[in-house]
This record gives structure tokens, C-alpha cells and sequence, in this order.
């Protein structure tokens, strides 16, 4: 107990600088970011934000893994992005080798769409409790109501076509307006996590998954320019990154990235069927399927190493955009569970 103790008190960012946004660029953040911030800024506050710290045990990169979800259906649209120490994840890579052999998954990622298959049941569980202890990182998930137009201008369609008309004339790619909205979403919210959480010197590496907003390699490569040009509207003052690369999953599947966009991707979903449920039926009638349960408690505590945190954007009104962390809590916690102190 000591032991875990130490190790998630040195994994701990202590007086954490959560100002992300910068005095100078004031009047030019779109609301997207503008909610980000408030959020961040109250849990900190009210002493529920706890963040990894990345420079832990020398990490010298970052990585970011995002999927999104409520594309087909459903009420909310959920951007899940994991901001982790890739050089940490050593231990998590060889717990999930010996988790993938015992429930025979084989090269099989774990995805939400798969929750009904038994071998991802079966590893379900231990995969949670795996990234919990083994991996440093923040997990934090965006649900946005699809009565939202946009995130970034006036709450009107024509917002779509502006979008778009800008970025192509940047040379960032031609998209469909929708599209084009959503892939300002993807790529400021991850430029602002990865602003608020790496540090100077580290290299970044980011990996969406395959998506409209860059399903062709000159898409892809576009988005990664965009980022390259958002990221110093939110990495700190003096912070220089001497690499800055990114990927969509490989042809030739690599485990040790599946597992850990499987953390992005099977939060974005569970969200998205919870807070559906929950806006159509009373709190006994809410069915959820099998294991997105599990999902939902795991969000309800943080682990020795991740940390994790979800936000809801809403209309509200006079056109303006309002939002609530949301915050998960076990009716029934477990008798057994141990409490790690850490000071921050």
C-alpha cells in the first residue's frame, strides 16, 4: 500500500498551471475552447481535478489517442481523447499481452461496437483495472447535444460553410462543411489537452481514428498541419515540442496503439448510449449494453495513474452554449476498495 502510494503521489502533477488560454489571443478562442477552460478550471477549484504529470520518471513523449462516437445514432456526439506518457506505457503493453492470451483475443481490438462478443466481456474488466494501474495519463471525454449547431461561430448552418471556405483556403483540404466543423472540434480540443498537458522539450504523437475528417492520406496529413498551426494557441509560453507526428490505425495492426485508442473508443461510446438513455427514460428504465455498465464505473473513480473527466456542452440560451462536468458515483462501492492519498 505504501508503495502504490509513492508511485501515484510521483505520478501526480502537484500545483498544477491549468491556465491553458493565453491573455494575448483573448477575443480569438472559439467557444469550444472557452468551455474547455471553465471546466477545467472549476474541478480545480473544487479539488476534484487531478492531472498526471507527463515529465514523471523522465518521459520525454506524449501521446494522444481520440475516436468519437454518435455519429449514427443517439443524441450526443462524444469526442474521447487520451493524453498519455507514451515512454510509461511499457508495463500496460506487457499486462495487456498476458490479458489478450488469457480471454484468447488474439489481435482482436476492444472496441465498444464488440461489447457482445465473449472474449471482449471476459477481458473487459481487466483491461479497465489494467489501465487504471499501469498507464499515466488523462482521459477526457467531450459529449456535445446535437441541437448544438456549432462550437465555433454563431448557432446557424451558414457557420458550417464559413468553416469550411476558411480552412480550404488555408490549403487544409476541401471537406464537407459538417465535416469540416468536426474536424475543428477533434483538433482543438486535442491541441488544448495536449497544451495543458505536455511540457517543453517532449515529443507528441497523436493517432485518431479512421474518420471523415481524414479518411484519404492528403486529409490526414492536412489535419496534422492544422494541428501543427492550433497547438501554440494553447501550449505554454517558451514550450517547443521537436516532434510532432501522428497516425491512423495501421494496416498491419499495432496492439500497443489498439489498446490504448480502445480507451478513447469505448468511453465515447458508453457516453453516448448512457446520456441517450438517460434524456428518454427515467433512471430504473435506462438499459444500457453489457459492459457499458462496467465503462461507467470505471469513470466514477480515477486510477494510480489515469485520470479522467467528462463534459456535457447544451444549448443555452440567447444562442449561448452552457455545460456541466459530469460526474459518476457508485451506489454501492465496493467494501473492500482501497483509497490512495495523493497531495497535489
Amino acid at each position: 500500500m505504501i508503495a502504490l502510494a509513492e508511485l501515484a503521489n510521483r505520478l501526480a502533477w502537484k500545483n498544477p498551471n491549468v491556465q491553458v488560454l493565453k491573455p494575448e489571443y483573448a477575443g480569438q478562442y472559439p467557444p469550444l475552447a472557452l468551455s474547455l477552460q471553465d471546466h477545467i478550471k472549476r474541478s480545480h477549484v473544487r479539488g476534484k481535478l487531478i492531472l498526471p504529470d507527463l515529465r514523471a520518471f523522465k518521459n520525454a513523449s506524449v501521446g494522444g489517442f481520440s475516436d468519437y462516437g454518435g455519429e449514427s445514432a443517439g443524441r450526443y456526439y462524444t469526442y474521447s481523447v487520451l493524453i498519455c506518457g507514451w515512454n510509461l506505457a511499457g508495463p500496460l503493453h506487457a499486462k495487456m499481452k498476458y490479458i489478450r492470451a488469457r480471454h484468447g483475443l488474439g489481435t482482436k481490438e476492444i472496441a465498444f461496437k464488440d461489447f457482445g462478443m465473449g472474449q471482449v466481456q471476459r477481458a473487459l474488466p481487466e483491461y479497465l483495472e489494467a489501465l487504471d494501474n499501469l498507464l499515466p495519463g488523462f482521459l477526457f471525454t467531450l459529449a456535445v447535444d446535437k441541437s448544438l449547431i456549432t462550437l465555433f461561430g454563431p448557432q446557424e448552418k451558414a457557420t458550417y460553410a464559413q468553416l469550411a471556405e476558411l480552412v480550404k483556403t488555408a490549403g487544409l483540404g476541401e471537406r464537407k462543411p459538417r465535416v469540416t466543423e468536426k474536424l475543428l472540434r477533434v483538433v482543438h480540443l486535442t491541441a488544448f489537452l495536449c497544451g495543458l498537458l505536455a511540457h517543453d522539450g517532449q515529443k507528441l504523437f497523436w493517432m485518431t481514428d479512421n474518420d471523415a475528417i481524414c479518411e484519404s492520406e492528403p486529409l490526414h496529413r492536412q489535419m496534422l498541419e492544422l494541428f501543427g498551426r492550433v497547438l501554440p494557441l494553447y501550449s505554454r509560453e517558451g514550450c517547443t515540442f521537436p516532434l510532432l507526428g501522428g497516425a491512423k490505425p495501421f494496416e498491419e495492426r499495432s496492439l500497443e496503439m489498439l489498446d490504448l485508442l480502445s480507451a478513447a473508443d469505448i468511453v465515447a461510446g458508453a457516453l453516448d448510449q448512457y446520456l441517450t438513455q438517460r434524456a428518454a427514460a427515467p433512471p430504473e428504465d435506462i438499459h444500457v449494453k453489457p459492459g457499458c455498465e462496467l465503462v461507467l464505473q470505471w469513470l466514477a473513480h480515477d486510477g494510480i495513474g489515469l485520470k479522467k473527466m467528462c463534459v456535457l456542452l447544451r444549448p443555452g440560451g440567447a444562442g449561448m452554449i452552457e455545460g456541466a462536468t459530469l460526474e459518476f458515483a457508485l451506489e454501492n462501492p465496493p467494501p473492500d476498495a482501497k483509497m490512495i492519498p495523493v497531495v497535489v
